[in-house]
């Protein structure tokens, strides 16, 4: 038994649940086994079926042929017309004893390194299911099921985590909301974390928070540090053992990284081309990214080469993000920019000390870009070790463009998993700072457990930010209403149907319609 209990958590996000990182998931079809092609990435291996389930057998199963090192799909017989709501629920059961019980006979470690193993399903039964129409009450009845499985303890310390991957805004919403009404959060967080998160949560709110990610994000879903992997850099350029070595007594990672770069063209290779080489391949992005992606913002900013960010991004807007350098949505509402360059055009990689020193000579305006959000927006730093130099260039510059004549106003807040030193001291002035190593009792968490600290502390500050609009508009989320939200629900309904229908052309042209139709359509009127 471990010395400390920590039970597991139920998250409840916006995704993708075949892109999203876990170690396992319940991929939803009928009694035939034969899963829809929409489920499957395109290099994913075949064949696609299992074996046909039988009427009052089990109704989940190993997909056999998953490939190795990706999330396991655990095929789950979820489709059929009429059932009650518990027969729908207790498939998610099955799965989660069964998966549980395959990880911990196993032995085998996390696929993406989190300390707790992490399930992975949907609110079963309301796609093609055949409960869409029942949708509030399968939430009603799924959470509490969830997260009876979270608090269970093992013998052997190595509890779950459960993440509910919603595609559908309404159904998100409405588990948002369900999850809120029956205070299901656990008391892991300490009250001043909850402080922090009901802060920034007001910021995304009134519109005035940004996002800064770096590395750390994306190293939850396997990709490797800044150390790492310039290693297999240096492995790549046939580096000799006791050279790669040798790197790490030059401390200043861009310097290691020209030695690299000239090693490998050496061998005929830019750095660049084998940075995508190297990290192109992974498409799952991680629990991070889907809860950041999930923040009311417009902005963000990365130092990341990967796409799994504006992946996970584009599934919470229609419109898609536009990426800096890069091609440019004209309806998109978001955008990113790429401080060092993207995996899709490998010569605008920026690593060594060289791709430095020509920043603004080969990416002009994007430095005043950055430093334009870090003068009007409040700016959140999440997987970011704040000791890139190109980052210290332009804060210094942001630093000179404030009111000296005033006392100077923190820009932003950065989610810290341990002790940063003295460095800590250089930032004072400029960051509200996040620890998530603290543990209530006194002394800290471990990495690991600290990194899991922060997901939970990003799915308490995205339940912050959302409400249950979206709730108003469809009879299957009647259960989750109160009759004040039903009424409101109706008469909104009403008025959209008196203003949208035939002979209202006159409607669309006023002056005041683009505001009422983007207030409607927030409220998860699509049609308006």
């Amino acid at each position: 038994m471990s010395e400390f209990y920590i039970p597991g958590h139920v998250f409840v996000v916006r995704g993708n649940l075949r892109l999203f990182a876990c170690d396992a998931w319940l991929l939803p079809c009928s009694h035939r086994t034969i899963p829809g092609n929409e489920w499957f990435l395109k290099d994913a291996p075949v064949p696609r079926r299992g074996t046909p389930f039988v009427v009052g057998g089990p109704r989940v199963q190993p997909l056999l042929d998953a490939a190795l090192g990706r999330p396991r799909p655990w095929l789950g017989f979820t489709g059929w017309w009429g059932k009650a709501i518990a027969w729908y629920v207790d498939v998610a059961q099955e799965f989660l004893d069964t998966a549980s019980s395959d990880i911990v006979s196993t032995g085998h470690p996390t696929l993406f390194g989190r300390a707790k193993p992490l399930l992975a399903l949907s609110v079963v039964g309301t796609g093609l299911g055949g409960a869409a129409e029942r949708a509030g009450e399968v939430v009603q009845e799924l959470l509490p099921r969830l997260w009876a499985f979270a608090n269970r303890r093992y013998p052997n310390g190595r509890e779950f985590d459960v993440a509910l991957v919603c595609r559908d805004a309404p159904i998100y919403a409405a588990a948002q909301a369900e999850r809120a009404r029956q205070g299901n959060w656990p008391n892991d967080l300490t009250p001043a974390l909850r402080v922090e998160a009901e802060r920034v949560a007001s910021l995304a709110q009134r519109g005035e928070l940004a996002l800064f990610l770096g590395a750390g994000v994306s190293m939850a879903a396997g990709y490797p540090s800044w150390g790492a992997l310039l290693d297999v850099l240096a492995a790549r350029a046939k580096m000799a053992d006791d050279e790669r070595r040798g790197l790490s007594e030059l401390k200043n990672v861009l310097d290691q990284a020209t030695i690299v770069e000239r090693r490998l063209k050496a061998h005929g290779e830019t750095l660049g081309h084998a940075v995508a080489a190297v990290m192109e391949g992974r498409q799952h992005y991680a629990l991070s990214h889907a809860l950041l992606a999930s923040l009311p913002l417009r902005e963000a900013i990365t130092t990341n080469y990967d796409q799994l960010f504006e992946r996970a991004w584009e599934v919470s807007d229609r419109t898609g993000v536009s990426v800096i350098p890069g091609v440019i949505q004209p309806n998109a509402r978001r955008w990113l920019l790429k401080m060092h360059g993207c995996l899709s055009d490998p010569d605008r990689v920026v690593l060594s000390r060289s791709s430095y020193t020509r920043y603004d000579e080969q990416l002009p305006g994007l430095s005043g870009i950055v430093q334009s959000i870090l003068v009007t927006r409040h700016v959140l730093f999440a997987g970011f070790s704040l000791n890139d130099d190109n980052f210290h260039r332009i804060v210094d510059a942001v630093r000179r463009l404030r009111d000296t004549d005033r006392p100077a106003e923190r820009f932003g807040t950065v989610l810290s998993l341990g002790h940063a030193g003295l460095a800590e001291v250089l930032w004072e002035d400029d960051l509200h700072r996040v620890r998530l190593d603290d543990r209530k009792e006194g002394g800290t968490f471990p990495f690991g457990e600290a990194a899991r600290r922060l997901e939970i502390f990003l799915d308490y500050l995205v339940s912050r930010t959302r409400g249950s609009a979206h709730l108003l508009v469809g009879a299957r989320f009647d259960p989750l209403l109160s009759s004040g939200e039903k009424l409101l629900r109706d008469s909104l309904s009403r008025f959209v149907a008196d203003v949208t229908g035939p002979n209202t052309e006159d409607v669309r042209k006023t002056v005041a319609w683009p505001q009422i139709e983007r207030l409607l359509q927030s409220l998860g009127f699509e049609e308006a």
